[in-house]
């Protein structure tokens, strides 16, 4: 009658090293699927609570704990997440612009024919969208500034999508022949990006004034800096 133990014959035939066994690769990632669902909803609660803050104070003006509050979570969780509060509003920064900012400029972008005026209406584009800015995007332009300073990196990751959606523009556009600039692709979507970044946190911020800029006349500049050539 077997003992139900396994004998020293029996553990050789259960492999301890090597590669994992796919049945096991499965299992684990079955196990996982379901934590990292409950993590994904758990970090959009905070995000999402972030940004009706963000709609009531017009700031970020607010605590951690206001954060946990309207989230319904616990400060525990919170920093099961966030390293603070900065990292926080590094993701919120980063979610408004991947998930709405840049399809829409894009979609905007999509809708013109000509790869030179689709970068006209990446400028146009984005002075639509800033043309009644809310609490959010008030919020966002100065804590933006402030990240500038304190967080560069983050701020780069933040504005990559948009970074990357201007960079395709310019390289469809020079596939043309139509630019002739000494610029490379990445310099010239940098410098385009911060050029426009800053005239429209002009206007958000109502701090531009009599030098406050048209979209055309933001256009009729930052042509000239691609090197689009007037016929």
């Amino acid at each position: 009658m077997a003992s139900g133990k396994i004998t020293q014959t029996d553990q050789s035939t259960i492999p301890i090293d090597g590669p994992m066994p796919e049945w096991k690769r499965l299992s684990i990632e079955r196990s996982l699927q379901g934590a990292r669902v409950r993590a994904q909803e758990r970090s959009d609660r905070f995000v999402a609570a972030t940004i009706q803050l963000m709609e009531k104070h017009g700031s970020v003006d607010f605590t951690v704990q206001d954060v946990v509050d309207s989230s319904r979570m616990s400060i525990r969780t919170f920093y099961n997440f966030f390293a603070s509060k900065d990292d926080l509003l590094v993701a919120v920064h980063e979610t408004i612009l991947a998930n709405e900012v840049v399809p829409r400029l894009r979609a905007r972008c999509e809708a013109v024919h000509d790869p030179i005026h689709r970068v006209e209406a990446y400028i146009k584009g984005i002075y639509e969208l800033t043309d009644d800015p809310g609490p959010v995007s008030r919020a966002l332009t100065t804590f933006g500034n402030r990240l500038a300073e304190s967080h560069p990196d983050d701020l780069e990751r933040a504005f990559k999508p948009q970074v990357d959606l201007i960079a395709e523009l310019i390289r469809d556009a020079a596939a043309t022949g139509r630019l002739h600039s000494a610029l490379s692709t990445d310099a010239a979507a940098h410098l385009l990006h911060y050029t426009v970044l800053a005239a429209v946190h002009a206007r958000i911020l109502g701090t531009a004034g009599k030098a406050n800029v048209s979209a055309d006349e933001l256009w009729t500049f930052c042509s000239a800096g691609i090197g689009v050539q007037v016929n």
